[in-house]
């Protein structure tokens, strides 16, 4: 079956919260995607997804000058982006649509897909900030930068050699009530968010930096640049018991650090490993220790390599 468009998952590594406010965000495209062909429906799970694309592709067709909406009435979508942790289902979606509407077959970034998968994201976040349709966009690592326009300017990195495992747990709050919160004691003045969001921001660049002067011990780097963002997200309660859990439990297998990734109050969330016996070893026992723990994974322990 051909695929006329496409949209990836994503993971933020660096950088949520504080890229609101100017500070660069570093983020991943995954493996993961979602994919539009031209088909007939097969189940109701189909029918009830069908209706979602049947929605997003009318709102595509308005905003796009010239397209005939009866030329999309026939099309599926099939999809393993997980729905829930902050994967960024949707932005694959809207991305997937926007590659079919505007005729780009290429998976790769495009300012154009991007700007309008940002525009039909906001069916689903009233505000989006233009990195998750971003990253849904792209095909590898890239920063985004914050600027003028409606969505952030994607700056390419090549991120080195670095084994890391994501995962994802129950979110107690969605992400907008979580921005929100924070936007309010920033705008009231709040010194310690004031200060956690420069931190953020900070920790984000130097990882930045790190990646392109690609030194031997780029790993380590990482992984101690993960547990300092960590512990700021934390102070702005950001972290929840389980995900301390369940980084307490990967060190003593041997991870080397990890941190939440996008809203935080449960969601993703990645682990750093040195190296892939240490992965093997993390993937194989971390799940029954948590299992024993009560603590529940809604996405399951997957590797991810750059």
């Amino acid at each position: 079956m051909s695929v006329i468009g496409s949209g990836r998952g994503k993971l933020i590594l660096f950088g949520e919260h504080a890229a609101v406010y100017g500070f660069p965000a570093v983020g991943t495209a995954l493996p993961c995607r979602t994919e539009i062909s031209p088909g007939s429906l097969t189940s109701e799970t189909d029918r009830g997804d069908n209706k979602i694309l049947q929605e997003v592709l009318s709102s595509a067709a308005a905003l796009v000058p010239g397209i005939p909406l009866q030329n999309f009435s026939r099309l599926t979508q099939l999809s393993d982006v997980p729905r829930t942790g902050g994967f960024g289902s949707s932005a694959a979606l809207c991305v997937a649509v926007s590659r079919t509407v505007l005729g780009r077959t290429s998976k790769e970034y495009n300012r154009e897909v991007h700007l309008l998968a940002n525009q039909l994201e906001k069916r689903f976040h009233g505000t989006p900030s233009g990195i998750d349709t971003g990253m849904a966009c792209d095909t590898s690592a890239a920063a985004w930068v914050k600027c003028d326009g409606e969505i952030p300017e994607r700056k390419p990195l090549e991120i080195p050699e670095w084994h890391i495992i994501y995962g994802a747990l129950p979110r107690t709050s969605p992400t907008a009530d979580s921005v929100g919160r924070l936007r309010e004691l920033k705008n009231s003045g709040d010194s310690s968010v004031i200060s956690a969001m420069g931190e953020l921001g900070r920790i984000s660049e130097l990882f930045i930096e790190a990646a392109r002067i690609k030194k031997k011990g780029f790993p380590a780097r990482a992984a101690a640049l993960a547990n300092q963002a960590q512990r700021v997200l934390a102070s702005l309660n950001l972290s929840s018991e389980e995900l301390d859990t369940v980084l307490e439990l990967a060190g003593e297998l041997g991870a080397s650090g990890g941190k939440l990734s996008g809203g935080g109050m449960g969601g993703a969330f990645y682990i750093c490993v040195p190296d892939r016996e240490t992965e093997s070893r993390i993937l194989r026992i971390l799940p029954g220790k948590l299992f024993r723990q009560g603590i529940r994974l809604t996405v399951s322990l997957t590797a991810f390599e750059f």
